[in-house]
């Protein structure tokens, strides 16, 4: 799996290289750029746009347009040093004509050289100069287009040095210049390159709407490179924010116009994107490919390695050792070739990167002897921290001397690495970069642990968690990059934090851990489930606050799993009582193999017939979490009991565990709470029901029918006040206007539906369409009717993806995104005909103010149960898989 920092790093090279695209391909020259000319060509010839230069021809065979011409020539062969003395011989002679445009045009065209050459001090120096003469002068037209250009530059400029923000404020002057001129062309460019600098600055929404705007500018004119330029940046933006179907046809769009433009750095630069976008999709075949044809392509240096970097990234994760040592050996060849730049030293980190993972996996497979010492890889490094000191680029510096510190990390020799970390450390909170400070913190931390110094461990280790909540947006855009990212880069953080602070002492007495430690490691579980629901949303939508149990429900216990490297740990918070913590020996590979059994034997139909299939692992998980804690169950009286859980403990239907006689359903309220700080403490009002039910008997969309779903509707009419929308009137526009003239406490939703890990993949079936978390957000809280949360939401017919170990994130997210107070959904899709006898159960009991939401839905299971028992209903319904697939998320009370 990829890990974050190599997201950032090739993030912040694709940012470097993409933005150069933009800029002009041959320097400026003339007094005059003319409006910009698209010629299209019949039978499928190339498209271009051309720009029309006004030279300034002179009688001097060797005049000052000349030397510009004869620059720009070097330029486009890519001998920017070749350039250098032709303009500089053309600012002299144009300063002693008192020739000012044509003299700020040559030094904003020498600035230009200088930045591709990664020469920032020298570029920076010459585009201040420009800018000041141009503030000499009359403001006039030619002024302006003189001034934006400039700009331009100056904010790729920013942009190279790491200073995104800066970038950003030059590029919406330039655009502000541009539009009073009505140079479209150059406004366009403009706005391309500050969604550039804002998806530097990790705000992928806004750098969506800037591109939507550029597409939409573009769309009826002819196709141009700005446009296809337009298309990759889009591409690279939705892919940011986990829209990846849609990142894949965009970029499809934007090579196609570059192909037949003939471009060959915009191909190869979108060829990268396709690349990074089909391991989105699982696909390293196809990522791959678009890597290599990136390679072949034959573009610039510096793209060249752009690409063979991803691929031998790709090549490391998939494992392929002879594949990557033979691309490591054409890289090393290549990174000669680089100028002294930003470009080099990310290439130069990246390539260390991916060598010690290499040498990672050598190891592991018992070959001691990698292709790369340690030697040759902190050589790498070591160049690159050399070249970030000459460039003056703090950021990279920082980079290169943290994953040196990793490097000495992996070599064990800990008090170097603890000496670099600090140092990267220093060096990255000097300029407030958050983004990587929290890696150094994490890695010092680390470092600190393998010293046994475990207080000041849990100190660096409590700081990167506090780094990552002060950027919640940037982590959650960065982990969208790629799909396990969170899992690598973030989770562990949190996790890695709680394992030091219930480490056991010496005896491996859990009692000897201090209630302060107890209380954290509760706060950093509950930062980790607001974590993940962020990465999950790809925002950081939620406005979470502590609330204290005792405040919420006294007969309520809260329980806190979380798995650990070699046990699984519980903390339990009982009102008014001090935190209990116990834990089972157990590995995680043991509980997730348990966990699996049990979900086979509950939802397989063969395995089904024989219930003893299902007892023995769900008392087995209850023995783990409920028998150790129930005699202080029954003391306190608890009645309803919580979990916070995390991992494979997040399938289980707990209301199904089993005690060798009973089910916890028949002795326990039970309730998932996705996070306490996202539960609003507030009961449901009884009086009298308002609810809105809505679903689909026939099959659409390929989908099966659901029958019973007709009853099951008819049947909450007959116990409450209940509007009912059916079959075609259960559309995404009905359900709005309803709810937007009517205020209901309750919506109820018997429809198909899934529940995914990846948000793009979870949806409910309207008659017409599939609706995302989002979309059912906006239905059930549309108009200015429904002022006050729904109290319950109530989703019958839905079910969790197969293969996705983590599908329950996605009901967890509906059950938070969707503004209600409380969820209840199932796990997996039973018959409706048992959950049309479920829910006529269900409110039944709801309708009763005595008793709570999460007693309502156990009264219900129950009947449903005894009523089998009995033969009252089919006899089949007994087993759990009936009744146990609905779970109450949310508010219990």
């Amino acid at each position: 799996m990829l890990n974050l920092l190599w997201v950032k790093y090739m993030l912040k090279i694709c940012l470097f290289f993409s933005a150069f695209l933009l800029l002009p391909s041959t320097l400026i020259f003339g007094v005059q750029i003319k409006q910009v000319q698209a010629i299209s060509l019949k039978n499928n010839q190339v498209k271009t746009s051309q720009i029309n230069w006004d030279l300034l021809t002179q009688a001097s065979t060797r005049s000052e347009s000349n030397l510009e011409a004869e620059a720009q020539q070097l330029f486009q062969k890519r001998d920017f040093s070749g350039s250098i003395p032709l303009l500089e011989a053309a600012i002299k002679n144009y300063a002693a004509q008192g020739d000012d445009y044509g003299q700020i045009r040559a030094l904003r065209n020498l600035g230009l050289v200088y930045l591709k050459l990664g020469k920032w001090q020298k570029s920076e120096a010459t585009l201040n100069n420009c800018l000041n003469l141009i503030q000499q002068i009359s403001n006039n037209q030619k002024t302006a287009q003189l001034t934006a250009s400039v700009l331009e530059v100056k904010g790729q400029l920013l942009l190279s040095l790491g200073k995104a923000e800066a970038a950003l404020d030059t590029w919406k002057e330039a655009s502000q210049t541009y539009e009073k001129i009505e140079n479209y062309l150059g406004l366009t460019r403009s706005n391309i390159n500050q969604a550039q600098a804002l998806q530097a600055l990790g705000l992928y929404s806004q750098a969506w709407k800037q591109l939507e705007i550029a597409r939409q500018n573009l769309q009826d004119q002819p196709d141009t490179i700005v446009k296809a330029k337009a298309l990759q940046s889009l591409g690279d933006v939705l892919r940011g924010i986990g829209q990846v179907q849609a990142s894949q046809k965009v970029l499809e769009s934007s090579l196609a116009i570059a192909e037949n433009l003939q471009a060959t750095e915009e191909i190869a630069i979108t060829l990268i994107s396709l690349g990074n976008t089909a391991i989105l999709l699982e696909n390293p075949k196809a990522a791959n490919l678009f890597y290599q044809g990136a390679i072949e392509e034959l573009p610039v240096p510096e793209i060249k390695i752009q690409a063979m970097l991803n691929q031998l990234n790709l090549f490391v994760q998939q494992k392929e050792y002879f594949a990557a040592t033979e691309s490591v050996k054409n890289i090393d060849d290549l990174l000669n070739q680089l100028p002294n730049s930003q470009a080099a030293i990310y290439a130069r980190i990246n390539l260390a990167q991916s060598l010690l993972e290499l040498r990672k996996m050598v190891l592991t497979n018992g070959n001691n002897k990698p292709l790369y010492s340690t030697v040759k890889i902190a050589e790498y490094l070591v160049k690159a921290v050399q070249q970030a000191k000459n460039l003056g680029d703090t950021r990279a510096e920082s980079y290169a001397l943290g994953n040196l510190g990793k490097l000495y990390e992996h070599n064990q020799q800990f008090n170097e690495a603890k000496e670099l970390t600090e140092k990267a450390l220093n060096l990255a909170q000097a300029i407030n970069a958050a983004d990587i400070i929290y890696q150094w913190q994490w890695q010092l931390g680390r470092i600190l642990v393998a010293q046994e110094n475990k207080e000041e461990a849990i100190l660096a280790y409590s700081q990167a968690v506090e780094t990552i909540q002060s950027l919640r947006s940037d982590i959650v855009a960065i982990s969208s990059e790629l799909k396990f990212d969170f899992r690598d880069s973030v989770e562990p953080v949190y996790r890695e934090l709680v394992e030091l602070l219930l480490e056991p002492s010496e005896s491996g007495k859990t009692d000897t851990i201090s209630q302060e430690n107890l209380r954290q490691a509760r706060k950093i579980i509950e930062a980790l489930q607001l974590a993940e629901l962020d990465n999950f949303f790809r925002n950081a939508c939620l406005d979470a606050q502590p609330v204290e149990i005792d405040l919420v429900d006294k007969n309520a216990a809260i329980f806190y799993t979380i798995i650990l490297g070699d046990r699984l740990a519980v903390i339990l918070a009982i009102p008014e009582q001090p935190l209990v913590y116990y834990t089972t020996n157990i590995s995680k590979s043991k509980i997730n193999s348990t966990v699996q059994t049990l979900l086979d034997a509950l939802t397989n139909p063969q395995k089904r017939i024989f219930i003893e299939n299902y007892w023995e692992p769900a008392q087995k998980i209850y023995n783990w979490l409920i028998n150790p804690i129930e005699k202080q169950l029954e003391a306190n009286k608890i009645k309803t009991l919580v979990f916070v859980s995390e991992g494979n403990l997040r399938n289980v239907p707990l209301a199904s565990l089993y005690d060798g006689e009973k089910y916890l359903a028949q002795k326990y309220n039970v309730a998932i709470a996705p996070s306490l700080e996202l539960i609003d403490p507030q009961p449901l009002a009884r009086k009298e029901l308002e609810i809105l039910s809505m679903g689909i008997t026939e099959s659409r969309q390929g989908f099966p029918p659901l029958p019973n779903v007709r009853q099951e509707l008819e049947d909450i009419q007959n116990q409450t006040s209940s509007e009912i929308l059916l079959n075609e009137s259960f559309t995404e526009k009905e359900a709005n206007t309803e709810v937007a003239n009517t205020t209901y406490q309750v919506i109820h939703i018997a429809t198909h539906g899934e529940f995914s890990s990846n948000a793009e993949d979870t949806f409910i079936l309207t008659w017409d369409e599939k609706i995302n978390v989002e979309e059912l957000r906006n239905m059930i809280r549309s108009g200015t009717q429904q002022t006050k949360p729904i109290e319950l939401l109530v989703l019958s017919a839905c079910r969790t993806a197969s293969g996705d170990n983590r599908a329950t994130l996605g009901l967890a997210g509906i059950a938070v995104r969707a503004g209600a107070r409380s969820t209840i959904a199932s796990l997996w899709y039973v018959s409706d005909e048992a959950t049309a006898a479920l829910m006529k159960n269900l409110y039944q009991e709801l309708t009763n103010p005595e008793i709570t939401k999460a007693e309502a839905l156990r009264r219900a299971q129950q009947q449903l149960l005894k009523d089998a028992q009995t033969g009252r209903i089919n006899p089949e319904f007994e087993h759990p898989y009936f009744w146990s697939t609905f779970i109450l998320v949310g508010n219990w009370l």
